[in-house]
């Protein structure tokens, strides 16, 4: 379980701080502000089974994008802390890391890391991102709030704006990808040694506890949340 430590300065750490971020529900509350969230996949990202955490809010507005229910920055879908968060995450024994999509969560990058940080340190779990903003962009003069903070607790980065065009209808094609510009950027060299065996991007579905369906992955992905 993540880290119960009762001492006053972790008291401290866990207050909401104001953070400037375009994000509904985490300017001033400092919370995380998330649209989905699903256990035990295999489908996004290497090194799984994976708890997989979608953001709510992007400004990229990519042309085909299978999730343009979580661009609007303004709505508030489900806020939490960072702290309750990691420990949703650790919760399950199975899991090996974390996968985070959107959204944009780069907008949400302080938090994040905060989340990162905490399944690391209790149980060595990894970190995959993906992000519509390149590298470049994330290390550059623009970089959103935080972000070299966030790309040092991620241990594979698959950046770039999806591009309708480039996408491929091969399933064995662009690996853990949307489409051929995305790039996968192996942050931490140990984590790429550990990458399992690729047979080909799958579709999976998962059926949470309150009748919610979501279809995940790169065999045509989609994201659905019914009640």
């Amino acid at each position: 379980m993540a880290d119960h430590m009762a001492d006053q300065k972790e008291r401290e750490d866990d207050r909401p701080v104001a953070v400037d971020s375009p994000v509904a529900g985490y300017r001033q509350s400092g919370l995380l502000n998330i649209t989905g969230y699903v256990e035990e996949s295999l489908a996004n990202g290497p090194g799984g089974p994976r708890a997989v955490v979608w953001t709510q809010g992007c400004q990229h507005a990519c042309k085909g994008c299978q999730n343009p229910e979580t661009w609007d920055t303004e709505k508030v879908v489900e806020l939490v802390s960072a702290r309750a968060l990691a420990d949703r995450i650790l919760a399950n024994p199975q899991h090996r890391g974390v996968t985070y999509s959107g959204g944009e969560p780069f907008l949400q990058a302080r938090g994040l890391a905060e989340v990162s940080r905490r399944i690391r340190a209790e149980r060595g779990l990894t970190t995959v991102c993906y992000t519509g903003f390149t590298y470049e962009e994330l290390t550059g003069a623009g970089a959103p709030d935080a972000a070299e903070d966030f790309l040092r607790e991620i241990d594979l980065l698959i950046d770039g704006r999806y591009v309708e065009a480039l996408k491929s209808a091969d399933p064995a094609a662009h690996i853990w990808r949307g489409s051929s510009n995305q790039r996968l950027i192996w942050l931490r060299p140990d984590f790429l040694a550990a990458e399992r065996p690729f047979g080909g991007n799958v579709t999976e579905i998962h059926v949470l506890p309150n009748g919610a369906v979501i279809f995940t992955g790169f065999g045509g992905q989609e994201f659905h949340l019914n009640s």
